[in-house]
This record gives C-alpha cells, structure tokens and sequence, in this order.
C-alpha cells in the first residue's frame, strides 16, 4: 500500500518509521510551508520537514487545498494517516484516496476532540488518558475508531514527556490497523454522548491565579509550562515562572500571591498552600534563578505576584 503520511510536528516520526520498516511504501510526508520564526523572524521550516529533508525523505509542503490536492493526485497515496498536522481536511480530499484518511488523536475519543488534549488531559488533574485511531470524516475528531489504547499519567509527568511516550505508542501499533483497513475490517462509531472539547491552548491561559490551589497550579504547569509557558505580572511586568514545587512557608503569609524569600529563591502563597518557584524569565531579560531575580529585586515588605480579579 502506498502510504502518506501528514503532520507538522515530530510526533508523527515513529509514524513514519513504522511504514518506512514494513511491506507498505511511503508515498511522501505531507507538512505545513516554512514560516517565520524565532527572535529573528527567519523564514525556516518546522522541525519534522528538517526531520524529512536531513533523511531524503519525500517531503511536500502544499500552502493550500489546491496545492494539496495537486499533490494527492501526483504521490496518488492509498492511504493518509495524521497526527499534529494542524489543518482541517476538506470532505471533497477525504474522499481522494481509496482507504481515506487516519488520524492518531491522543486522547480516549470521545473524550478530549480538538486541538490540546494531552494539555487538557494534565490541566484537569486527570490520571489517564489514551490514543485514539480513527477515520478522518467531516467533523473535529468524531470519525469511526480502529483502536484505542490507554495510557496512565505518570505522577509529575508534563506534557511534552507524555506526548512522546503516546506517539511511540501510536507509531507501535499504527500498522496493525493499517492491516485491518487492508483486509476490510470496518471501524467503529463513537459514542453519541460523553465528548469534550480540548480547545486550543493560549498564552493568555498561562497566567497563574494565586488564588487557586496549589494542585491546580501545578497541574497548570505541567500541562503548559514548557509551551507556551505560565506566568504572572511583577511590579506590573510580566514574569515567566519555571520549576513550580510544592513547599512549605518561611513566613506563612495569608494574603494570596504573596512572595516570601528563601536561601533556595521564590516562594509564593497559594489558595491553600505554598509553591516554590526555581527559575524565573523576568520581562525582557534572560532566564535565570528565582534566587538571583530576589537578589536584584530587593523586596519591599508586602510585596505580591498579581492575583486576577
């Protein structure tokens, strides 16, 4: 079978090197144009066509449906598998390909369709999550499922360390449903009921609130803490926090958001508890120990990160 796979993001590698090491052909890798990125805005492509191209892999990247289609027609793949690959799949290119299309969705569907599940996962605390491979119809993550397979949340596990362990499961097992699909195995319907919808994660949603938990905000920090990052505001500037730990007082503040000092750096007062800070990005300057920011912030009695409200 000829295969293609698309997607924008490494995840997808262990996707390809499962059809790469089987019977099947890889027609071609299908990823997002280059774009503008870094401080320098430099034009670049993303990692997996880097990935690609450092391999001689056969790489398209279509800047439209046109394009796109254009390139069906030309690597004429039997079969499309996705993962991360950002772009809603018109009905009509759906239909192009003999077997359609398949998606590797990281959550248990119908539970976490849309954009961040493994984000959505962590952020509500939740100790299981799963892979989902299903057949690409018209709507967001709601097509017929080949397979699922769960996966338990490891305690203090972020979101680019469980994405990594789910996409190696996923380029695992991807092939056995690529041999269901060739001997006319059909997939099944998700359920009617149940779904939630992962929406995507923004860099607003990175603020902490003081006056949550201390579970809630380390949950905050594992799921979005290395992408695109949590923070709060100092002094009316906002400050990047890196390293969240539970600890415990030196001074056992009361107010929300109240900043104490240690000879280890930044502790903050939390809704029920307190929470260490190892590292700081303060606004427009370098990453660096929360120790050494209190070293040259001098403190003033009193002094806060800003709760929301």
């Amino acid at each position: 079978m000829q295969i293609s796979v698309a997607s924008s993001s490494l995840v997808s590698v262990p996707i390809i090197e499962a059809v790469l090491n089987s019977q099947h052909n890889l027609a071609s890798i299908i990823s997002n144009p280059d774009q503008k990125s870094g401080r320098g805005l430099k034009v670049a492509p993303n990692e997996l066509a880097q990935w690609a191209q450092a391999r001689d892999l056969p790489l398209s990247k279509p800047a439209d449906n046109s394009e796109l289609n254009r390139h069906l027609l030309t690597a004429q793949p039997q079969l499309v598998i996705t993962a991360a690959y950002g772009k809603l799949i018109p009905v009509e290119l759906l239909h192009g390909p003999r077997f359609g299309w398949l998606n590797l969705h990281f959550s248990l569907l119908p539970k976490w369709r849309g954009a961040a599940p493994v984000q959505w996962a962590l952020l509500s605390g939740e100790e299981e999550t799963g892979i989902s491979i299903f057949k690409l119809d018209k709507g967001m993550d709601t097509g017929p499922i080949y397979l699922q397979e769960k996966v338990a949340i490891q305690e203090f596990e972020r979101t680019p360390e469980l994405l990594a362990r789910m996409s190696i499961l996923g380029g695992a097992v991807i092939m056995s449903v690529v041999d269901e699909i060739s001997n006319g195995i059909k997939p099944k319907a998700q359920p009617a009921t149940g779904f939630t919808l992962a929406q995507k994660i923004t860099k607003e949603m990175g603020q902490v609130q003081w006056d949550l938990s201390t579970a809630q905000i380390l949950f905050q920090d594992r799921a979005i803490g290395d992408k695109p990052g949590i923070w709060s505001t100092f002094r009316g500037e906002k400050i990047g926090l890196h390293g969240l730990t539970l600890t415990s007082p030196i001074k056992g503040s009361t107010k929300n958001g109240a900043i104490e000092e240690s000879e280890s750096g930044l502790i903050v007062k939390a809704g029920d508890g307190f929470i260490s800070i190892n590292e700081v990005t303060p606004a427009g300057k370098r990453r660096m120990k929360s120790v050494d920011f209190l070293r040259g912030a001098r403190l003033l009695p009193g002094e806060t990160l800003d709760v929301i409200g």
